[in-house]
This record gives C-alpha cells, sequence and structure tokens, in this order.
C-alpha cells in the first residue's frame, strides 16, 4: 500500500487527484439532486392521479342521487373510461420500481373494486332509462286519461292527481316517501282502473307498477354500489404513497447533503491548495530571484556532480560564464592547495546525506587563487540524493585583511588609538613581567565640556574633537608611554618608569596633559575649548592587578572631577572611603525622605541699619537614622547629579511654604527665601510644580525669594535664562548667591532678571582692603541696577560695623542669629 501511494504522490499531483474527486462528488450531487427532482415529479403525478380517481370517485358517488332524471350517459361512458385509463397508470412497471411493489395488491383490489361498482353503473343506467322513459309515458297517459275519462269526476280527478303526484315525487323528487302512502296510491289507481275499466287505465296501471319495482331495483343497485367501499383503498394506497415517497426524498436528500459536502471540502482543498501554490509560487520566485541576486555563488547539482545551475555572483566570481559552467564537474575550481583527504572526508560527509561545511581554496578561471566559506547540502526526495546545492561566500578580501581585523580588534576606529581591550592586554602584560623595580601609573582621563560640544554642535564636530585631543595625548607623551582611547570621551594613559622621585615625574606628565588640552581648537570655523580631569593610580602602591589600577584610578578622576574640573588627583585610601562614603549617602536619601528625616532651618536677614528682620532663608538639614548628621555640602552635589534634587528640592520649597504661612499668622516677616539648584531650573516640570504648590498653600509669590548660586546660573546660562524670567513674571523674588566669584559674573548683571545680589562670604571673612573695594564695586554696581545687597557669613560686630560703611543693605550671620526651627524662629522673633 505504502508503495502505491508513493507511486501516486511521485506521478501524480495531488491537485489533479483532488480535482477528479471533486469532479466525480459533484457530478454525483448532480445526478442525485436529477434523482430527486424526478422522484418529485413522478411523485406529484401519481399523486395527481389518485386525485383525479377521487374526483371521479365522488361524482359517481353523486350519479345515483339522479333518478328519474335525464343523464348524460355518453359523458358517463367518457369518465367511466378515464377512471379505467387512470387505474391502468398504476399498474405499469414503472410505478412498481419508483414506489415499491407493496402497492401492488392494492392496485388490484382497487381495480377490482372499481370494476364491481362499474357493474353497478351499467345497471343503473339501464334501470334509470326505463324508469324516465315509464315516467314520460305516465305523464302523457294521464293527460288522456283526465281529459277523456274522468273529467266530469272532480273527486275521482283529485284521487288521481294526488297519486300520480306522490308517485311522480318518488320518481322524479327521489323523496323516500312512506310505504303506505305508496301503496294508497297504487291502490287508487287500481280502484280508478277497474272503476273506469279500459285499456289506458290498465297500462297506466301497469306502468306505474312497473316502474315502481324498477325503482326499487335502483335503490338496491345504489345500496349495492355504496357497499363497495373503494375510498379507504385510495386512501389506504394514497397514504402509503406519501410514506414512500418521504421516506425516499428524506434518503435521498441525506445523499444529497452528503455529497454536497463531500463536494464543498474538496473544493475547500482545492482553493487552500489553490492559495498555497500561488505562495509557494510568489516564494519560488522570490527564491529566484534572490537566488540570482544572491552576492554568494549557489551552485546546483544533479547526483552525478554535474553543474545543472549557477547565478551570476558565481560567474563574477570564477569568470565562467553558466553556458560554460553547466554540465562541468565543480573540480575545475581546485587549486590543488588542499589534500586529498580535504575532499575523501567531504564526500563521506555528503554521501551520507549530511550537511557540509568549510573553507575552500579555489581557482578561477584566470588562475587566480580565491578563497570561500561554503555549506554543500544535499537535495533528498523519496529518500534518494538528487542532487546537492552549494552556498559559497568569497572571503578572499577578508583573508588578505585579516591583519587589518586584527588590529581594529584592538584600536579605536576613530583616533585609531588602542583601545580598552589592548589597555587590559598590556597592562596585564607588563604587571605580568614588571620586576621589584619596575614601576607603572595609570592615569584615567575624561574630557570635560565634551558633551556640551557634541550635543551642540553634532557628532561629526564631536568626532573631529576627539581625534585632535587623541594627537595631543601623543604629542604630550614620550614614546615608552601609552595612551588609549577606553570609550565616548574616556583615555588611559599607561607611564613606566624607575625613578624614585616618580610623583613629580606623573605630576609633570599630567601637567602637560592638561596644558596640551586646554589649547584653543579650530574644527569647521568653531573655536572649541575643552578641559581634562585626570584620575592617578600606581602599580605596586595602590594596586597589583589590572581590576584596582583601573577601578582606583577612576576613583581618583572622579575626585578631580569633583574638586573643580580640569586637574588631576592621586589615589589615596581615603578617596575610596569617600567613595564609600557617597554611595551610602546615596543610597540613604529616597529612604530618608520617605522615612521624615530631612527638615529646614530658618535664618533671618535683617537691616543692617535698622537691625530689624527682612527676611528668613530655608535652609535644608539632614539627620540620617543610618549616618547620623550629613552636612548640605556633602549630600547636595549628590542629589544634584543623581537627579534626586528635583524630588529633595520640591519637598524644601512646599514645607518652606507651609511654614511661611504660618509664620505670617504668628509674626509680622514679609518674605523667605528659598535656594534652588540649576538641575530644578532645567526641569521642564520644575514651574508648574511650584504653581501648584502655590495654589496649594494659599501664598503669593511676591512673599518668596529664590535663590540661585551665580557659579551654575553662569554655566547654564542659556537654559535657565527663560526659566528666570518666567519665575519672575509669576512675582517671584531671584536672588543671586554666592556673588563674586564667577569669573564673569559682572557682564551677566543686565541680562539676569535680578532682585537681590548676595555677597559671596569668602568676601566677608577676609574685609581686606582689596575685598573691600569689590564690596564696594558689587554695591555700586547693585544700586545702579536697583538691586539689593546681602552680606552673609557676618560672624563679627568688626565685619557688621564695616559692611554698614560699605553700603551693603542686609546681613545674614552668625553674629545676629544661627539657623533655627520654627518653633524656635517664632519664639526669637516674638
Amino acid at each position: 500500500m505504502n508503495k502505491i501511494q508513493k507511486f501516486l504522490f511521485k506521478y501524480l499531483d495531488p491537485v489533479l487527484i483532488f480535482l477528479f474527486l471533486f469532479i466525480i462528488v459533484s457530478t454525483l450531487f448532480i445526478y442525485n439532486l436529477t434523482l430527486l427532482n424526478s422522484k418529485i415529479k413522478n411523485f406529484n403525478y401519481y399523486l395527481n392521479t389518485l386525485s383525479n380517481i377521487k374526483i371521479l370517485h365522488n361524482e359517481f358517488e353523486s350519479l345515483f342521487d339522479n333518478k328519474a332524471t335525464f343523464i348524460n350517459y355518453d359523458k358517463i361512458v367518457k369518465k367511466t373510461q378515464e377512471m379505467n385509463n387512470l387505474i391502468d397508470e398504476f399498474k405499469n412497471e414503472k410505478f412498481y420500481k419508483k414506489f415499491g411493489s407493496k402497492l401492488s395488491t392494492s392496485i388490484e383490489l382497487l381495480e377490482e373494486k372499481w370494476n364491481e361498482k362499474y357493474e353497478n353503473i351499467e345497471r343503473f343506467k339501464s334501470n334509470n332509462s326505463a324508469i324516465i322513459g315509464s315516467l314520460s309515458y305516465i305523464i302523457e297517459l294521464s293527460k288522456k286519461i283526465k281529459t277523456t275519462y274522468i273529467v266530469d269526476n272532480s273527486a275521482d280527478i283529485l284521487t288521481f292527481d294526488n297519486s300520480l303526484i306522490t308517485l311522480i315525487k318518488l320518481f322524479v323528487n327521489n323523496i323516500e316517501l312512506e310505504k303506505e302512502a305508496i301503496e294508497e296510491s297504487l291502490k287508487n289507481l287500481s280502484f280508478l282502473a277497474k272503476k273506469y275499466n279500459n285499456q289506458d287505465f290498465n297500462f297506466l296501471n301497469k306502468t306505474v307498477n312497473s316502474t315502481v319495482d324498477n325503482l326499487t331495483r335502483l335503490n338496491n343497485i345504489k345500496q349495492e354500489y355504496i357497499s363497495i367501499d373503494m375510498k379507504k383503498i385510495i386512501d389506504f394506497i394514497e397514504s402509503t404513497l406519501i410514506k414512500e415517497y418521504n421516506s425516499n426524498i428524506k434518503s435521498q436528500q441525506k445523499t444529497a447533503w452528503v455529497l454536497f459536502f463531500i463536494s464543498l471540502s474538496l473544493l475547500i482543498t482545492l482553493i487552500i491548495i489553490y492559495i498555497k501554490s500561488i505562495k509557494t509560487k510568489k516564494e519560488l520566485i522570490a527564491f529566484k530571484y534572490a537566488v540570482e541576486n544572491s552576492d554568494n555563488s549557489i551552485v546546483m547539482t544533479d547526483k552525478n556532480r554535474r553543474i545543472i545551475y549557477v547565478n551570476e555572483s558565481f560567474e563574477k566570481v570564477t569568470g565562467y560564464k553558466r553556458e560554460e559552467a553547466l554540465g562541468k564537474d565543480p573540480s575545475i575550481l581546485k587549486s590543488g592547495r588542499l589534500s586529498s583527504e580535504f575532499y575523501n572526508n567531504m564526500n563521506e560527509i555528503l554521501n551520507r546525506g549530511e550537511k557540509w561545511t568549510g573553507e575552500f581554496i579555489n581557482v578561477n578561471k584566470y588562475h587566480e587563487i580565491y578563497y570561500e566559506t561554503a555549506s554543500i547540502t544535499p537535495i533528498i526526495s523519496d529518500d534518494e540524493i538528487t542532487g546537492y546545492l552549494a552556498i559559497k561566500l568569497n572571503i578572499t578580501d577578508y583573508v588578505r585583511q585579516q591583519e587589518k581585523v586584527e588590529f581594529l580588534a584592538y584600536h579605536d576606529n576613530l583616533t585609531l588609538l588602542p583601545n580598552r581591550r589592548s589597555l587590559e592586554k598590556k597592562l596585564n602584560e607588563l604587571i605580568s613581567k614588571a620586576t621589584k623595580n619596575d614601576k607603572l601609573a595609570v592615569l584615567f582621563l575624561d574630557l570635560d565640556g565634551f558633551k556640551i560640544i557634541n550635543d551642540s554642535l553634532g557628532h561629526d564636530i564631536g568626532d573631529l574633537l576627539l581625534k585632535e585631543i587623541a594627537k595631543r595625548f601623543q604629542e604630550s607623551l614620550h614614546s615608552d608611554n601609552y595612551v588609549f582611547r577606553v570609550g565616548g570621551d574616556e583615555f588611559a594613559i599607561i607611564i613606566e618608569y624607575t625613578n624614585d622621585n616618580s610623583n613629580e615625574i606623573i605630576k609633570d606628565i599630567a601637567k602637560n596633559i592638561i596644558k596640551n588640552i586646554n589649547k584653543n581648537i579650530v574644527i569647521k570655523n568653531n573655536s572649541l575649548q575643552v578641559g581634562c580631569s585626570i584620575g592617578i593610580a600606581k602599580f605596586p602602591e595602590d594596586g597589583e592587578n589590572l581590576t584596582n589600577l583601573l577601578k582606583h584610578s577612576d576613583t581618583a578622576m572622579y575626585k578631580a572631577k569633583q574638586n573643580g574640573k580640569n586637574r588631576f588627583e592621586f589615589y589615596t585610601e581615603d578617596l575610596s572611603n569617600s567613595v564609600h562614603t557617597r554611595l551610602n549617602i546615596e543610597q540613604s536619601m529616597s529612604k530618608g525622605l520617605k522615612n521624615g528625616e530631612f527638615y529646614l532651618v530658618y535664618q533671618p536677614k535683617y537691616n543692617l541699619q535698622t537691625r530689624k528682620i527682612f527676611s528668613v532663608e530655608a535652609l535644608l538639614r539632614w539627620k540620617s537614622s543610618i549616618l547620623g548628621n550629613i552636612e548640605p555640602m556633602n549630600f547636595i552635589s549628590i542629589a544634584e547629579e543623581t537627579g534626586f534634587i528635583n524630588q529633595l528640592g520640591l519637598f524644601v520649597f512646599k514645607k518652606a511654604c507651609e511654614d511661611f504661612k504660618y509664620l505670617q499668622k504668628e509674626t509680622n516677616l514679609e518674605m523667605i527665601s528659598i535656594n534652588v539648584s540649576t538641575v530644578q531650573l532645567m526641569d521642564s516640570e520644575f514651574i508648574k510644580n511650584l504653581k501648584d504648590i502655590l495654589f496649594e498653600t494659599k501664598l503669593n509669590a511676591s512673599n518668596i525669594g529664590i535663590e540661585v548660586t551665580e557659579t551654575f546660573i553662569i554655566k547654564n546660562m542659556e537654559e535657565i535664562l527663560e526659566t528666570l524670567n518666567e519665575l519672575r513674571k509669576i512675582g517671584f523674588k531671584i536672588i543671586i548667591d554666592d556673588f563674586g566669584t564667577g569669573y564673569s559674573s559682572m557682564q551677566y548683571l543686565q541680562k539676569l532678571p535680578i532682585d537681590v545680589i548676595k555677597i559671596d562670604k569668602s568676601f566677608i571673612d577676609d574685609l581686606s582692603s582689596n575685598n573691600q573695594e569689590i564690596i564696594k564695586a558689587i554695591v555700586a554696581i547693585s544700586k545702579s541696577f536697583g538691586y539689593l545687597t546681602v552680606a552673609e557669613g557676618i560672624e563679627l560686630k568688626e565685619q557688621e560695623e564695616n559692611l554698614l560703611k560699605l553700603g551693603v543693605d542686609l546681613g545674614q550671620g552668625y553674629f545676629f542669629s544661627k539657623p533655627k526651627t520654627l518653633q524656635k524662629l517664632i519664639n526669637y522673633l516674638a
């Protein structure tokens, strides 16, 4: 059976098989419908025939009610003949085939009963004709008798008329009169016949008696006709015919439905096969297109390893045209550089029907060597190998450029400097072969300001800048030093030395690097300037392995960033402790805010002349349940770097507003100042959040001063200027904190929306003549712009007196009041 199935599916298309089955089933379905239609027609025909028999039967029944009346006997003959013909319709083989032979007995009985009825009809016709003739004779003879014999005797005429009328009613109207009335009428006629004793009377009397006898016989015929029950037979035949028909129709309908569903299933299958064939065709077209246009060489051979197909890529790689390659053995490409064992192993794998992959060293038509990586797959059909498909990729360039690839694996493709992988390899190599006298230093460098240039001017400018920086790094080093680009704007340098005065050597190198990097760089008409933060770790003092040296130099670099950037720092153990402390602070801030560990204190600002309190500044404090009291200078910068300052700043602003609302009720304080980070100012939701808090606390913006550090404003002028203007429009007072520390502060005074300038504490701590002149200048400029001035950090009476002489408006510091909690501040103000 399996062989037959294989043969069928090998040599017959499944689509043709299903189509053939569909045609057969559809033909059977149509044939079945034809049979069904024929049976319906035949049934209707025989049912109509039976209905006609019923109608004729009823007509013959009514025939016997027409006694002593004229009847169209030709019509009766015609109808009896019609009845015979109708019954004959049921006696043929065609009927029995259609509806079964079980009705043959009933049909024979029907015919028998009809014959009996037919005989009675014929007898009825004969008797009825005699009655009609006698009745006509009686009427004519009665007229003669009345006018000839009993014309003068009114009593006899009445008797004669009544008797005849009674009998004629019986004859004509088919009225069943009482026997006594009939006998009385006959007796009277007999009496009158004797009385007048003539031939006419005697004939009349005999005819009347004869007619009465005929009528009696007619009634007997009727009774005999009625006793023949033909209707039951007709009804039985009809019900049997209907049952048989219904049974046949149901069977035929079931067959029709079965054939319909089979036909429909085959049609759906054909449609599915057709759709799949369309999809397969499209896939084959796409496959053919992909094969023809593939960058890989594609070769197909028959089972004897003769080429039957090659694509364009094969022609380009080998130099052989398709016509030249077809029918040839792929061995025409052998270069002779591979051993016979190589080809034996390949053929052994392919002969097992398994896929082979490997690399060829082949030769093209022009005897040029080229390299290919190949995948050869046997084409198997019906468990037999019918051919082979080879997909080959030309890797000549890859092989020839392997050295270049090796170079790129260990070098940065932009700057061509060794990369991080190369750094790790070189550092491990130097550590592994280092002697007691050999020392190393790892410098980890990060560019300052590169991100702004890259984001604002584009990556193409950034790439060119990195290439120039790499060049300057190399110019800053001796030939026995190594520079690496480890990623982004980060670089590393390895310095080898044996001199005991290592720190000075490394410092000189670091200073020289920073100096060269700080020099102006012009790229595409853009004058650019960047800095460089450097972290330094030494071997073996700061680490005896790759991981520690890189980690510690990175830690030192981060410290250089913290200390103002564009500088270098040596690694110390304290730095690791600092990093650990920073990590603890970073991890504890969020938890501390949730647990209510952060709180506010308030330090008054007072009028230096009147010593009346002008406003208070809200200052944030943190008493951690884990780390204890932490100074703001230790956690604010971390909060800014991590982005937590946004959440923390909103807490400060809301709490300060709530407390100030309470202060307004208890005191006549007019203003509160709140410190805001530039990170907050650059947050797109910052102003909306402040408005929400003002609405919630029902506080006016004019009662609030926003303190922003001057240094951060200058660095982020473009980003925050719009925000500061918006805050000023809302009604906030803008206070510039730590004024005088920025190297170009003065030129921004006219651009910024300022209300108060807060002189930096460094000028107050040292009121030298130099600093006093600076304070004088700040006060003069502030007054010219209409700004108030505040001196912070006043701790001595002498400082207060000098500042008052210098024209400063407001003071703030421990000399007047330390920062206080809300309740202590209320008590102090009271």
